[in-house]
């Protein structure tokens, strides 16, 4: 928890198949033996107990391995799904609700229609990568050549061929194979490869295996070879940052980040020439990468680091990416004049109230007094009112903008249309816009923001430009029952107006307020009359309402990237 989970970016790492966002995950099958439709009996169905939905996930390859796409399948407000089943003897799919003394239910889902429900044989998974290596050799090369038969030759050659290759679970791969094979033979190699991806990839594995991490196992740390270390340190050197895609980026600042924890500080020079290498560089303007860095900068106690960083904390549009820059500076004991520290230890006080799940303000405490560490007497003296300060709002909404025009869907159209066709648009002017305009207060896109409304990554993929506009401009027109809220009637005559987002015991808990996730109004069964769909979106009207007709083409070219920067709206 809390800052040991790795990213899904970590190229010692690998992201899931699908992403499903927050949620409450309990009982789960595939959809085998269903008299269903083909693509539902390959699915594999996942329940969601507090959001009550249940995901049909459809799998698809995508390179060596499969990709997952969810579909809301069944949702109620509430549904507190518990479990689910697909029975031999019916072909029907039973699911239960229930859980912490809620009234428990069994459903039974059944297909009419024209579609042929006729049984299907599984997944055509078919090999698309071909190199010096045998399919399936990879996995069996974790472990030493010799084991397996094998003599390593153009063994080595070829496990850096697959390190060379867009698929990145083919590359972890290689690169576990290749730690397993004495360095010896590869090292230099590694060393002098010439492929930008496999290099990075290659001087990662030699890190790995050169020396050992000393928080793992303190008793039995390898050292690293100083030697090889400032050998590593200069292969990775010579690689051309400016050149990198996001990807190579953040993959290369791993290698350092794996660099420095195992082989520990390095010397005065090579100090002096990662900054001088990456300060010019740094911010990139690139929210991950950034964040990545910023570890970095701050490890090495960079001088001009502290500037830099708080400028980007105080701008960062998303709780999340706030989180990185406070959560490195904690660290940090160089370069602070008491203008940043000031405006660092601000951030505490808005962070109070920043919604999370029940450690995040423990978290954010142990982070202010990790910070607070770092002060002198003096500082922390001067700082004391900033440092006992408490939060007047209780809502993470962003600042109010000022109104532009009432924007019209026959006026904003053509304009969004060409706007777009044209190009050359502004990722990070949308994704900042898409916070001023409390999207993100709600909306998860590209893993960041609220739950309190659905996903909004993979739009793209189920609206064109003429829906996602009318849904934006028009949030009523059509609710989905996933997200609808309702009216609840209580027995002395009041009503509450919300999403039901909790049943526990003798009651539930209703979101009034999708800014105040957490501002939440309980209501008892016993006082319940009556509850009724709400024919009104949670979401309000006039959005757009407040940008121009440039900023609100550079919001929808954001919505409609699925959080890819080379989408061809922002392309020149």
């Amino acid at each position: 928890n809390g800052a040991g989970k790795y990213p899904a970016f970590y190229a010692d790492n690998l992201p899931g198949i699908c992403d499903i966002g927050p949620g409450s995950p309990t009982g789960v099958c595939f959809g085998y033996g269903a008299k269903f439709p083909a693509k539902y009996q390959n699915a594999f169905f996942i329940c969601d107990w507090s959001y009550g939905k249940l995901y049909a996930v459809h799998l698809t390859p995508n390179g060596s391995v499969m990709k997952g796409t969810a579909e809301e399948f069944v949702a109620g407000t509430p549904l507190p799904l518990t479990d689910i089943v697909v029975s031999e003897k019916d072909g029907a799919m039973y699911f239960t609700t229930g859980g912490r003394r809620t009234g428990s239910g069994l459903y039974r889902v059944t297909y009419t229609g024209s579609e042929s429900t006729a049984q299907v044989t599984g997944f055509d998974v078919t090999e698309r990568h071909r190199t010096k290596l045998p399919p399936g050799v990879l996995n069996q090369l974790h472990r030493p050549m010799q084991e397996v038969g094998r003599e390593a030759g153009d063994q080595i050659d070829g496990l850096l061929e697959y390190m060379a290759l867009e698929d990145r679970f083919l590359r972890f791969s290689a690169r576990v194979a290749l730690e397993h094979q004495d360095p010896k033979l590869w090292a230099e190699k590694a060393l002098t490869e010439r492929d930008t991806t496999a290099r990075i990839t290659a001087l990662l594995a030699l890190t790995r295996v050169s020396a050992s991490c000393p928080q793992h196992d303190p008793k039995r740390a390898k050292a690293g070879d100083p030697a090889l270390g400032a050998k590593i340190l200069d292969a990775l050197g010579k690689i051309d940052f400016a050149k990198l895609s996001v990807e190579q980026r953040l993959e290369l600042i791993r290698v350092y980040h794996v660099f420095f924890n195992r082989f520990g500080p390095p010397t005065a020079d090579q100090r002096t020439a990662w900054l001088a290498k990456f300060e010019p560089a740094f911010p990139t303007g690139q929210r991950f990468v950034d964040g990545e860095l910023c570890q970095v900068f701050v490890y090495l106690q960079g001088p001009k680091t502290a500037a830099k960083t708080v400028k980007l904390l105080v701008e960062a549009p998303t709780q999340e990416e706030q989180m990185e820059y406070a959560r490195a500076l904690r660290m940090l004991k160089d370069g602070w004049t008491p203008e940043l520290r000031k405006a660092y230890f601000e951030w505490f006080v808005k962070a109070q109230t920043y919604k999370g799940g029940n450690s995040f303000a423990k978290f954010v405490l142990m982070m202010k007094a990790d910070a607070e560490k770092t002060l002198t007497p003096e500082e922390k003296a001067t700082l004391q009112p900033v440092l006992d300060a408490k939060p007047t709002a209780a809502t993470t909404a962003a600042k109010p903008r000022p109104f532009v025009k009432k924007h019209t869907m026959d006026a904003l159209l053509p304009v969004i249309e060409k706007g777009l066709a044209a190009g050359g648009r502004d990722y990070d002017k949308g994704r900042k816009l898409f916070a001023a305009t409390n999207c993100f207060g709600c909306h998860r896109f590209d893993n960041e923001g609220g739950s309190a409304g659905p996903d909004l990554s993979g739009l793209a993929g189920r609206f064109g430009v003429k829906d996602l506009l009318d849904s934006t401009l028009n949030p009523s027109k059509e609710v989905s029952d996933q997200y609808q809220a309702v009216e609840i009637d209580t027995l002395d005559g009041k009503k509450v107006v919300g999403r039901i987002v909790n049943l526990n015991g003798d009651g539930m808990s209703v979101m009034t307020n999708m800014l105040d996730p957490n501002g939440q109004v309980r209501v008892a069964q016993k006082d319940i009359d009556r509850v009724k769909p709400s024919k009104l979106s949670m979401m309000p009207e006039g959005l757009l309402d407040t940008l121009t007709d440039d900023e609100a083409i550079d919001l929808m070219a954001y919505l409609l990237s699925m959080g890819k920067r080379d989408h061809p709206a922002f392309k020149k």
